[in-house]
C-alpha cells in the first residue's frame, strides 16, 4: 500500500512538472528584442520655446513642471509616455522595468527647402522625465535636430508616411516647365514641401524627391528634376524622414557620451547620442532608472516657418 502511494505521488509530481514545463516552453519571455513604442504623436511644436510649455521658475503654477502639472493627456493626444512594467498590449516579451536603458529616435516632415535644395529641416527639443507621484520635472537632455534623407516609408507603429497627403498615378510631367499636371494633384501640397516621384520613363525623369516651388490645384512645379523629356509619373506628397544629427545644448544634466567620446561628468544616469554622419537614423540612448514618465517637448518646429520641420514623431524601445 505504501509503495503504491509513493508511486502515485511520484507520478503526480512528474505529470505536474511536465505540465509546468509545457507552459513555460509554450510562451518564452523574449529577453533580447523589443518593439518600437510611440512616445510622441506626430505634431508640430508644443510651444515657441520650452519655457512656454513648462515654466520651471514656478511663476505660472499651471505649467510649473511639478508632477501635478505634468501633461496628463495620452501620447496620442500630445501627453507624456509612461514606462510600464509590462506592455499588456504586446505580451510578455515586451515586459520591461523602469530601471533599463532606452533608445529613442525621431522623424519629421520637411516643409521647407534650403538654398542648396537639401532636405535638412531643423527643430529643437527637451527630453524631460518624472518619477512617481510627487516627483519634480527633470530635464534629461535638450538640443537641436537636423532631418536626414532616410525616408520613413512605414512608421514603426504602422501607417504609410509616403503618400499620406497625395498619392496619384497617371500624372503628366512636362519637362519644359518642370510641371506635373493632373486634376487635383496640387490639393494639399504647399510650396516648400517635398514630393516623391515614380517615373514611367526614368530616361526622361528619374525617380526621387523633388522640391515644390509652385502649385495650383491641378499642377505642381518642382525644382531640381534634372529631366530630359516628358513622362508620366506617380506623385506622392509629404514624405517624412529620420533625424540624422542630434546636437545637445546642455550635456551636464545626465552623464553624457556623444559618438563614444566622454563630453561631461554630470551627476545623473547615462546619456549617449549616436549620430549617423551619413544622413541616416540618429538615436539617443539613456538610462531611465527610477523614471516613470517621459516627454519630448518640441519647439522651433513651425511648419510654416522657412526651414523648420513639422509633424515631429518620437519612438522609443527598451535597449537592455
Amino acid at each position: 500500500m505504501l509503495q503504491t502511494a509513493v508511486a502515485l505521488a511520484v507520478l503526480a509530481i512528474a505529470v505536474l512538472f511536465g505540465f509546468l514545463c509545457e507552459i513555460t516552453s509554450a510562451a518564452p519571455v523574449d529577453q533580447y528584442h523589443s518593439s518600437w513604442h510611440l512616445v510622441r504623436e506626430s505634431a508640430n511644436e508644443d510651444g515657441a520655446t520650452f519655457a512656454a510649455v513648462y515654466d520651471l521658475t514656478g511663476v505660472d503654477q499651471t505649467i510649473a513642471g511639478n508632477f501635478a502639472s505634468k501633461n496628463t493627456a495620452t501620447v496620442i493626444n500630445g501627453g507624456a509616455f509612461k514606462i510600464t512594467s509590462v506592455d499588456a498590449g504586446l505580451g510578455a516579451n515586451e515586459g520591461y522595468s523602469a530601471g533599463t536603458k532606452w533608445m529613442f529616435t525621431i522623424c519629421a516632415k520637411n516643409f521647407g527647402v534650403g538654398a542648396d535644395n537639401t532636405i535638412d529641416n531643423t527643430f529643437s527639443f527637451n527630453m524631460v522625465g518624472w518619477s512617481k507621484t510627487n516627483g519634480m520635472l527633470q530635464v534629461i537632455a535638450e538640443g537641436d535636430c537636423i532631418v536626414g534623407t532616410q525616408a520613413v516609408i512605414i512608421y514603426p507603429d504602422g501607417g504609410d508616411a509616403v503618400g499620406e497627403t497625395i498619392n496619384m498615378t497617371g500624372v503628366a510631367y512636362t519637362n519644359g516647365n518642370t510641371t506635373f499636371s493632373k486634376t487635383d494633384v496640387g490639393l494639399g501640397v504647399t510650396i516648400g514641401t517635398m514630393i516623391y516621384v515614380t517615373s514611367s520613363n526614368t530616361s526622361n525623369l528619374s525617380n526621387g524627391y523633388y522640391a515644390v516651388t509652385g502649385r495650383t490645384d491641378d499642377t505642381i512645379v518642382c525644382s531640381g528634376t534634372g529631366g530630359s523629356g516628358d513622362a508620366t509619373a506617380t506623385v506622392q506628397s509629404n514624405p517624412a524622414f529620420w533625424v540624422d544629427t542630434i546636437s545637445l545644448d546642455e550635456t551636464t544634466k545626465w552623464t553624457s557620451f556623444i559618438d563614444g567620446a566622454t563630453s561631461s561628468t554630470g551627476n545623473k544616469g547615462i546619456l549617449e547620442v549616436i549620430n549617423s554622419g551619413d544622413n541616416e537614423v540618429a538615436a539617443i540612448v539613456v538610462d531611465l532608472t527610477g523614471i516613470e514618465w517621459i516627454q519630448f517637448v518640441v519647439y522651433a518646429a513651425d511648419a510654416t516657418n522657412g526651414v523648420e520641420a513639422g509633424a515631429v514623431s518620437v519612438y522609443g524601445r527598451r535597449y537592455n
